[in-house]
């Protein structure tokens, strides 16, 4: 081997050590700052990470919370969980891949969501629940309604994606998915460039709201800038428009008490080309228009949609 070559392989291993430092300092540090939370199921070969809380002798049924994209169970706690479960029981999942929830090939695949969270929600022996699911969460809830209707009360969608839209897939999603690149995107980018973009973007998703005093501490956001969270939350959205076209023909067969609850200021999710239009093919469903909110609605009138959640099966007088 040549001087030459022998200086090129010692830069490509110091590269790679590198890379790996970076990428395992950045998974240990959100770690411990944000431990799992709750126990671990196992369904159909996989971990999901749940966490259930609450009282399970309330009249009420119990609820079943799934977040949305870039974030885990925590947000979706912090929001609602902690409230809801003051009196009835509430169960937070990590979704497959996210959090601290494994997740098989071809997990992006609403209907494997689905059936995993439905396997998690079935092994705690939990029994017709209100399914209420946010942004991406909400089309893994519309998922879960169009396979298992029967075995729920109702279905609550935060500002759900449920039709498909103009645009493309953002660059860094799209290039996660590819073989090198994406990895030394994944362990040398992300970890660097993730953390200090995470603020803009929680800003962005929250306008014109503004988020909760230390948001990004409390639901856990680094926990995404891990090479394996990341590379899930990339695949989740490169394919989520083929998973919506896949199924927005079937709405109309939904037929259990149904909210759909949007934010007119929402520019992440538009309220016209989903929940208006999903308002319009499920029979019967309630539609609630928020003014002046934005895609973080759960956090911005918690109790607005709370008061929604229970009104949904409350026993008519």
């Amino acid at each position: 081997m040549s001087a030459r070559s022998r200086m090129t392989l010692v830069a490509a291993l110091a590269l790679l050590a590198l890379v790996l430092g970076l990428s395992g300092c950045a998974t240990w540090n959100a770690e411990k700052r944000a431990p799992a939370l709750g126990a671990f199921v196992d369904i159909d070969g996989e971990r999901l990470h749940v966490l259930d809380m609450g009282p399970r002798d309330g009249a009420e049924p119990p609820l079943v919370l799934i977040h949305g994209a870039s974030v885990n169970m925590r947000d979706m706690k912090l929001a609602l969980g902690d409230r809801l479960a003051e009196n009835r029981r509430v169960i937070l999942i990590d979704r497959p891949g996210r959090g601290y929830s494994s997740r098989p090939e071809g997990g992006y695949r609403l209907g494997v969501q689905a059936r995993l969270i439905k396997g998690a929600v079935d092994m705690l022996g939990v029994e017709q629940p209100v399914v209420v699911g946010q942004s991406l969460g909400g089309a893994v809830a519309l998922r879960y309604a169009l396979d298992y209707q029967d075995e729920m009360s109702g279905l609550v969608l935060l500002a759900a994606v449920s039709h498909e839209w103009p645009g493309r897939v953002a660059w860094y999603n799209k290039v996660s998915q590819w073989p090198v690149a994406g990895v030394l995107l994944r362990r040398l980018v992300i970890p660097v460039y993730g953390q200090l973009a995470a603020q803009s973007g929680v800003a962005g998703s929250f306008a014109p709201d503004a988020p909760p005093e230390n948001y990004a501490e409390d639901t856990g956001l680094a926990l995404l800038f891990r090479a394996s969270d990341f590379k899930a939350n990339a695949a989740d959205l490169a394919n989520l428009k083929a998973e919506i076209v896949a199924q927005q023909d079937r709405y109309s067969a939904l037929t259990l008490p149904t909210a759909i609850v949007t934010g007119t200021g929402d520019k992440t999710v538009s309220p016209e080309r989903h929940s208006k239009r999903l308002a319009e093919d499920i029979g019967g469903a309630q539609l609630t228009l928020l003014p002046e909110t934005g895609h973080a609605l759960h956090h911005a009138e918690t109790e607005t949609i709370i008061a929604i959640i229970r009104n949904l099966t409350a026993p008519q007088s």
